[in-house]
């Protein structure tokens, strides 16, 4: 059964199906045969070209490789102004919508204002969480609210988090290995030992998942 790697930052040599996140600054697409996501992430507003970086996603998009928008989002961790961070996400909610692509979001400390954006935009496009490890308030929240989460290691193995992933729905779950040298099979093994599925069960509903989001395959 094929393993989907929603978010990552490097090809894996398996035999998974990979999202390779591409910094919108990189585009435009290498010429192959992989699958991407491209976004303007907010860590890099003050080193890029914001607006070339727009312009170049919006070119991009006719690509068929390029199924998501994203990473983008929100981080009150940084030092960049969050209303720069916010105004430039809306650009990047606006593609995703214009384009019918899904967003792959980066989020730290700004969950109320993810979820008033896809409140306010009333958005039937897919918002995933990438690298999702939240509380369970929160968790739930986002679940009211038809949010997606894509989990990975830092979640699976920390004992404080790891039973948040209990508390997604299984038809809103994806896993990625990110920017972690670790293999997808791994997280897979990881998250069936949490939610006490069988390996195969696990992949088939996320399988399953994959193709209702991105309608490929």
């Amino acid at each position: 059964m094929v393993e989907i790697d929603l978010h990552t930052h490097q090809h894996k040599s398996d035999s998974s199906i990979q999202i390779l996140n591409i910094f919108a600054q990189d585009l435009p697409l290498p010429e192959d045969e992989y699958l991407y996501s491209a976004g303007l992430h907010p860590w890099h507003l003050g080193l890029v070209n914001r607006e070339a970086c727009l312009e170049a996603m919006d070119q991009a998009m006719d690509n068929k490789n390029l199924v998501a928008i994203g990473e983008c989002g929100l981080d009150r961790s940084i030092a960049t102004d969050f209303a720069v961070q916010e105004w430039y996400f809306r650009k990047q909610i606006e593609l995703a919508e214009k384009h019918s692509k899904p967003l792959i979001i980066h989020s730290v400390r700004a969950f109320p204002e993810l979820i008033h954006l896809k409140k306010e935009f009333k958005s039937n496009i897919p918002w995933i969480i990438h690298g999702f490890q939240a509380n369970q308030p929160i968790t739930l929240q986002l679940i009211r609210h038809n949010f997606y989460f894509s989990v990975g290691e830092s979640l699976l193995t920390t004992l404080q988090k790891k039973e948040i992933l209990t508390v997604i729905p299984l038809d809103h779950l994806f896993l990625e290995s990110d920017d972690r040298d670790v293999s997808i099979s791994t997280i897979y093994k990881l998250a069936s030992q949490i939610l006490n599925l069988r390996e195969e069960m696990l992949r088939d509903i996320i399988l399953t998942n994959f193709k209702q989001i991105f309608g490929i395959l």
